[in-house]
């Protein structure tokens, strides 16, 4: 951004301007320009405003410094103290000039730093929940282990419900539950355990309960296609959203066929007692 108000000549861009506010830098040109154009006190003061905030940011975030640290000839500071040519009081009259000039870095040091503290405070952290299963915020949602067994054809009749999967092998002495393998889950973009709601025509609700893979919606609607029977209400199963590829027809699955936003879905319903932390991906 440059000033062009009165001529090409008198263009300021914001590190200029940032220069002369900072004090890094004595600029009569750009003082001149200041006195002749009101557009270029304006920006400067805006960046002072900006400059304001930030530094009282910095003055919440970071405790103040002692007197000292800002001296070059400091006990905390030898090597600088040589590179500004400082030993003992020979130097007396030239320290307020430094001291002032370091300061001014050390201040700008500090604004470069909060600022790249502020970048890396909003950038994304982590991967989606299909790939980051060691990540501690997903560890929930895929805290079951990624194995399991099919799923197999159920009972047809009218209020049944639809074709249950497989358990993999029996449950365990403690009694606790087979695993579950979403089958489908490769050929889908999303991919959650959900709770069956009321089916009113061809449309049925459902509420995801457990993700799996993606960002399954926290309720959605699906329009059955097919002829079978849908899953009764409140019971739970494995629903596959926005198709990525075509489903495998060799997995032993025999999911309902549903139109998820003009897009095929398939739903396979859990057997009775398996819970949804026991579905697993393959």
């Amino acid at each position: 951004m440059s000033d062009l108000h009165d001529s090409p000549r008198a263009a300021f861009d914001d590190d200029r301007l940032l220069d002369y506010a900072l004090g890094i830098e004595d600029d009569p040109e750009l003082a001149a320009a200041l006195s002749r154009s009101a557009r270029l006190r304006e920006r400067l003061a805006d960046l002072k405003a900006d400059l304001a905030a930030i530094e009282t940011e910095l003055r919440h975030a970071i405790p103040a410094p002692d007197d000292s640290y800002a001296d070059p000839s400091a006990a905390r500071w030898p090597r600088l103290a040589r590179a500004f040519g400082l030993s003992g009081s020979a130097t007396a009259g030239r320290r307020p000039l430094r001291r002032r000039r370091l300061a001014v870095a050390l201040l700008a040091a500090a604004l470069a730093l909060a600022l790249l503290i502020g970048v890396l405070s909003v950038l994304p952290r982590g991967g989606s929940s299909s790939s980051s299963s060691g990540s501690s915020k997903s560890a929930d949602a895929l805290q079951a282990p990624l194995a399991g067994a099919a799923a197999a054809p159920a009972s047809q009749s009218a209020g049944a419900h639809a074709p249950a999967a497989t358990a993999a092998g029996t449950a365990g002495a403690t009694g606790s539950p087979a695993t579950v393998t979403a089958l489908h889950a490769a050929d889908f973009r999303d991919v959650a355990v959900v709770r069956a709601g009321t089916l009113i025509g061809a449309d049925q609700s459902f509420s995801a309960v457990r993700t799996l893979k993606g960002r399954p919606p926290a309720s959605f609607s699906l329009t059955l296609l097919s002829a079978d029977s849908a899953p009764a209400a409140g019971s739970l199963a494995i629903a596959y959203l926005r198709p990525l590829a075509t489903p495998s027809s060799s997995a032993s699955a025999n999911p309902l066929n549903y139109s998820f936003n003009g897009q095929l879905a398939l739903l396979a319903a859990l057997p009775a007692g398996v819970p949804a932390s026991a579905v697993r991906l393959p």
